[in-house]
This record gives structure tokens, C-alpha cells and sequence, in this order.
């Protein structure tokens, strides 16, 4: 019998390689985790793969990011050799999210009703209430999505928004990306656009709910994304594919 071949990331191939390396007491517990170009130089990789496994051995808790100061490896170091291999990479999420999401609340502006719509304002309303913690107003924002999902009567789409908010509170780094708590930062992230969503919803208008989404999700991710922007990156990193494609539809004039 011959047995299924599965492909392997790269940066998980590299977030593997770095654990083994730890585990083997090459990078002492404590210390700081040498800088990127210097694991780039030795792994021969691109810096995007090693910042996905950097991302990725900070889950794993093998790596704990110092504000300010940087990565440093782990003391005590997580019991066992575990890989969290059911995760995604970061910037997959990222653009599973901006490729399904605008055509999931497209469906649904066809589909809505009153009752989902106020459903919607109350999640809007929550989610600017500056008085709520951090956690409340994320739980507003992902029953929002998750009310698009369910008004299109499709139990996949459901499914795959319930994936997206489990995978995402999983990862450190989005965690730090999405702790928006300014009053700019919750009238443009949190009222604008979730406005602008409801307001084609309210009209039924499915390329505007699509177009309103788009901006939400790759906004949503894009400050990561841009930070990545001007790196070098190795021929036939595919991460860099997405990379390009998501900031010229966030920026097509560019």
C-alpha cells in the first residue's frame, strides 16, 4: 500500500528544525533567539519563512516575544516535541479570510432579514462600546460574522467563520495586531466598516456587501502585511504570492 504524500510547509519545516535545535540546548533556555537575517543566512530561507516560524515556535512555546526587546527562547521549554501542525500559517488565514469572507456576505445581503440586521446593529454597537473589554468586543465582532454566515443558510460557511476566530486567537502575533483600543481605531475598524457592510446588507446590494467585506478582511490583516512588504524574499516563495496579491488589492494604485 502505498501512503498519502503530505506537504509540509516550509516554515513549519523551519519552526521544527529551530524546536530541535532548542531541545538540543543550541539556543539556551533564556537567551535571545539570534536575529532574523542570521537565521535566514544559516537556513537558507526567505525572512517571511522565518518570521511564519517564529510566529509558529512562540504557539508552540519554544520562543516568548519581549515587547521592545525582541524573541527570547523559552524557560521552562514546553513538555514534549509537539507540533501544532492542525494550525494554519498566519498569512494563509490571512488570505483564506480575504478570499471567502467578501463572497460569504455577498450570499448573505441576498438572504438577510430584519431580524438578522438588528442582530448586526447590536453586535456594531457592542463592539464601539469603549467601556468593554477587549474580549466582549471581540465577541461582538465574531458574532457579527458569524450572523452574515448563518443568514445564507449554508452550514459550511458557518463552519469556516467559526475555524477563522478559532484559529486567529491562537496566534500571538494577531492577538497584538487586533488589540485596537483607540477611539480612531474603534470608529474606523469597528464602526466604519462594519457599517459600511451593513448599510449594502440593509440594501441588498450583494457587490457592495462583497466590496465592503474585502476592505474589513485585508484590513484586518494588513499591518503585518506590510511590514513584510519590502523584505526580500527566496524565488518560489509562495508566501510572497500573497503577500503581493493582497496589498495591490489594498492598494491598487500603488
Amino acid at each position: 500500500m502505498l501512503s498519502p504524500i503530505v506537504q509540509t510547509p516550509r516554515y513549519r519545516l523551519v519552526a521544527d528544525e529551530i524546536a530541535a535545535r532548542i531541545r538540543a540546548g543550541d539556543f539556551a533556555r533564556g537567551t535571545k533567539m539570534p536575529a532574523d537575517k542570521d537565521l535566514v543566512a544559516r537556513l537558507g530561507v526567505s525572512r517571511t519563512t522565518v518570521r511564519e516560524a517564529m510566529i509558529a515556535l512562540e504557539l508552540m512555546g519554544y520562543v516568548v516575544t519581549r515587547f521592545g526587546a525582541g524573541a527570547f527562547v523559552a524557560d521552562p521549554l514546553p513538555e514534549g516535541a509537539e507540533h501544532r501542525s492542525d494550525l494554519p500559517g498566519f498569512f494563509e488565514l490571512v488570505e483564506a479570510r480575504v478570499t471567502l469572507e467578501p463572497e460569504i456576505a455577498a450570499t448573505a445581503a441576498m438572504l438577510v432579514g430584519a431580524t438578522e440586521i438588528a442582530a448586526l446593529e447590536r453586535c456594531i454597537r457592542g463592539m464601539c462600546d469603549a467601556d468593554l473589554p477587549l474580549q466582549a468586543t471581540e465577541a461582538h465582532d465574531r458574532e457579527f460574522h458569524l450572523i452574515l454566515a448563518r443568514a445564507t443558510g449554508n452550514s459550511i460557511f458557518v463552519w469556516l467563520i467559526e475555524e477563522f476566530w478559532r484559529v486567529r486567537q491562537q496566534f500571538p502575533e494577531w492577538t497584538r495586531l487586533d488589540n485596537r483600543r483607540s477611539d480612531a481605531d474603534i470608529a474606523r475598524f469597528y464602526s466604519q466598516e462594519h457599517d459600511a457592510i451593513l448599510d449594502a446588507l440593509r440594501a441588498g446590494d450583494a457587490a457592495a456587501a462583497r466590496a465592503a467585506m474585502q476592505v474589513h478582511c485585508r484590513n484586518s490583516g494588513q499591518p503585518l502585511l506590510e511590514r513584510w512588504r519590502q523584505e526580500d524574499h527566496e524565488p518560489g516563495d509562495p508566501i510572497k504570492g500573497v503577500v503581493q496579491r493582497i496589498f495591490r488589492q489594498a492598494h491598487p494604485a500603488s
